[in-house]
């Protein structure tokens, strides 16, 4: 950097005698300054900020002598950067929000033996597992009423409740950090300890009775969805159920058709509404076709339930590989499904939730090596079925889906 202080014509004109040949005016004249006292130093700018203000002066002049479209060209531009900065900031902050959410945590001190924490240990033939915090679990339910979730509906079977039967359970696991999805289906009819609430909302009693029957308690679909969880854990030896997902038929076709249609090839026969498909062939399932094929059955077949229960795994599985392809393409489309089921959904997913599993569903996969059902025997004590659980295979299964071994000190 040239001083300005050090040097001056006047007062150094032998220091300029052999300079000043070799320099033009306009070179000369830069070295040149006046001379400062004391006491005016603290208002002189420095070099830098003489700079810095320079520049910021140049650059607004440059802007104002812009024509009019090159500014408005360069305002907009600059909005869009700074609004796209916000965004992704913003996107990251829900995914980070969403995983601390969504995660499970298993503290070193939970495993007190006295008293340990209910869910996140568990001990199989004397050796001892611990919740695996990569694994978050969805209970997903399908009601059976085509009115808008929150609406009552008669159910004459109970002396109370009205929020319609769970006829599809099914917990979806995600492992965020195998990369792997798994799917428990629970028969509607296994037979398990439920909360009987009286129309006031308040705890009854206990019952031995079909599971579908606890939604049906709830004074609302959350506190439906919220029994449903609890009950659903305790049959699975109380394993962490992080969010709830409950949607009636009229959520079906509208999920269905907003990845465009899902095609399958029937595992029986089905007649519905819109028509009788026959086992064996290729059905690219639209609208209605995607309702009947997950929600008819013939009631007067002993184990019919089963078999719907198979081709709902199936068109779950279907479902999922098709809507990843269609998400690559949109990533809006899940935040977009979610706004527009409101009225037929009830669901404690959250937004953050959303920004934080959309990238992970994207890198998992859901094979049938990973999809079961509940373990256990079909009975008919009466004319309604009853399924009761092998506790044995059930809870092993549960062991390999969400636990893992803790290594012997």
């Amino acid at each position: 950097m040239k001083s300005k202080d050090f040097f001056h014509k006047e007062n150094n004109p032998q220091n300029f005698a052999g300079t000043q040949k070799s320099l033009d005016d306009q070179e000369v004249s830069e070295y040149i300054t006046e001379i400062l006292y004391e006491d005016e130093f603290e208002d002189r700018l420095s070099d830098d900020a003489e700079a810095a203000g320079n520049s910021a002066a140049g650059i607004m002049g440059r802007f104002l002598s812009m024509k009019r479209w090159k500014k408005i060209v360069l305002c907009v531009v600059t909005a869009l950067v700074v609004m796209a900065a916000g965004l992704t900031g913003s996107f990251f902050y829900l995914r980070a929000q969403g995983e601390k959410n969504l995660k499970t945590t298993v503290k070193p001190d939970a495993e007190d033996e006295s008293n340990p924490e209910e869910g996140l240990f568990i001990t199989y033939k004397d050796k001892k597992y611990k919740y695996n915090e990569d694994v978050i679990n969805f209970l997903c339910l399908g009601i059976d009423k085509d009115i808008p979730i929150e609406e009552k509906t008669i159910i004459p079977q109970v002396e109370s409740g009205s929020e319609g039967f769970a006829d599809t359970i099914v917990l979806i696991s995600i492992n965020v950090e195998s990369g792997e999805i798994k799917m428990l289906a629970i028969p509607r009819e296994t037979i398990t300890q439920i909360k009987v609430i009286d129309p006031e909302g308040n705890f009854d009693r206990n019952e031995n009775v079909q599971l579908n029957y606890q939604y049906v308690y709830g004074k609302d679909a959350a506190a439906s969805c919220e029994l449903m969880v609890e009950t659903v854990s305790n049959l699975l030896y109380q394993v962490p159920i992080q969010r709830y997902c409950s949607i009636n038929l009229n959520a079906v076709s509208i999920l269905n058709d907003a990845i465009g249609g899902v095609d399958v090839q029937i595992l029986e026969d089905v007649e519905g509404d819109s028509g009788t498909y026959y086992a064996g062939e290729v059905v690219h399932l639209m609208g209605d076709m995607a309702l009947d094929y997950v929600r008819e059955r013939d009631s007067q077949v002993y184990g019919s339930s089963l078999g719907r229960l198979d081709r709902q795994k199936q068109y779950i599985t279907n479902y999922f590989a098709t809507a990843k392809e269609v998400v690559r393409n949109d990533l809006s489309l899940p935040l977009n499904i979610y706004n527009g089921l409101q009225d037929n959904m009830c669901t404690n997913i959250t937004v953050e939730d959303i920004a934080y599993l959309v990238p992970e569903l994207l890198e998992v996969n859901l094979s049938a090596e990973n999809m079961t059902t509940v373990p256990g025997e079909a009975t008919w004590p009466g004319e309604v079925m009853e399924y009761i659980p092998n506790q044995e295979q059930l809870k092993e299964i549960v062991i390999s889906y969400f636990y893992e071994e803790i290594a012997q000190k």
